[in-house]
């Protein structure tokens, strides 16, 4: 029989049987064991995983994860979905602990996310704006132009002035963070590295002009010295169940200490960033959150809440 032929019946008998060992394949196959080993670095070249387990149980198995058709998710797709679930977690904070796990599962499965951790950053993700889901064009363009190392021409509108400019980028990194997506690129007109919000982008043009991406780049070790981290807060809140749950199953930062109170609530203290995340977050959990401080922020809830009875009275 011909390799092609034999590596479709490998997989059959893989399919049918949980686990062959090396010495039984081959006889199904009327090969020598070396054979074996080849088609199996074959199928792996075609995205197709034989796992080698050894020992007196052990043997050859088929991953069934990327068994034809399905194929792995690419890293695109990963960053893609994982926007769209936070931001339905914006309106739905009640599937975080299923869809989370869901993600996970899903990168878990992924065997390259360099590009994901290295490039791609949730910065804080109490709550995602709705707008920066799939339906952005820019994100969609730069990242593009990302994956092919494409200079970037965009007309950007300045957030302090409203003055709007023509620059050249070269992206090299995704953030999001309170609540916006943000391209950090490297800018040609400033020499510099600058970070700019999709949504003041008017316009994306992809140049026919490559660039060159430093391998040691990392938006996980840079990120702090970017300037998004203005005015860190420290919170304490009493939250009551089932918003008290979730929290207990996350992390929001290094630093936090979560304390059990009667009746399933607890005690939560955490440095948080982002101040439009964290009141929306808080305002989002309603009468099952309370905030013991910062004064401030227990004043800015009280003002909001007052302007939202106010539209009643």
């Amino acid at each position: 029989m011909s390799k092609l032929s034999n590596c479709l019946q490998m997989i059959q008998l893989l399919m049918a049987r949980p686990k062959l060992k090396i010495n039984d394949l081959a006889e199904e196959l009327e090969v020598k064991p070396r054979m074996v080993r080849v088609y199996r670095d074959e199928l792996e070249k075609a995205g197709i995983y034989i796992e080698s387990e050894r020992g007196t149980n052990g043997g050859y198995s088929l991953d069934r994860r990327s068994i034809l058709p399905i194929r792995n998710f690419n890293s695109t797709e990963v960053q893609e979905l994982q926007i769209a679930i936070q931001s339905y977690l914006s309106k739905q904070p009640d599937l975080e602990t299923t869809l989370s796990n869901a993600l996970e599962k899903i990168k878990a499965s992924q065997r390259d996310q360099s590009l994901s951790s290295k490039h791609f950053y949730f910065a804080n993700d109490y709550l995602i704006n709705s707008e920066v889901g799939n339906e952005s064009e820019h994100y969609k363009n730069l990242y593009q132009a990302f994956n092919q190392r494409k200079k970037v021409m965009i007309t950007y509108e300045a957030a302090s002035t409203n003055t709007v400019t023509i620059r050249t980028i070269h992206p090299y990194a995704f953030v999001v963070y309170d609540e916006n997506l943000y391209c950090v690129s490297y800018c040609e007109e400033k020499e510099a590295m600058r970070t700019f919000k999709i949504l003041r982008i008017h316009d994306v043009k992809v140049l026919d002009q490559n660039y060159y991406l430093p391998e040691d780049f990392d938006i996980r070790e840079q990120f702090p010295h970017l300037g998004f981290i203005r005015d860190p807060q420290k919170v304490e809140l009493i939250i009551e169940t089932p918003f008290s749950n979730q929290v207990k199953e996350s992390i929001y930062n290094d630093d936090q200490v979560i304390e059990a109170l009667p009746q399933n609530a607890i005690r939560f203290k955490a440095t948080l960033n982002g101040e439009q995340s964290i009141k929306k977050w808080i305002l989002g959990m309603g009468t099952k959150a309370k905030v013991i401080a910062p004064e401030k922020l227990k004043d800015e809830i009280q003002k909001e809440i007052e302007q939202m009875l106010a539209h009643y009275n």
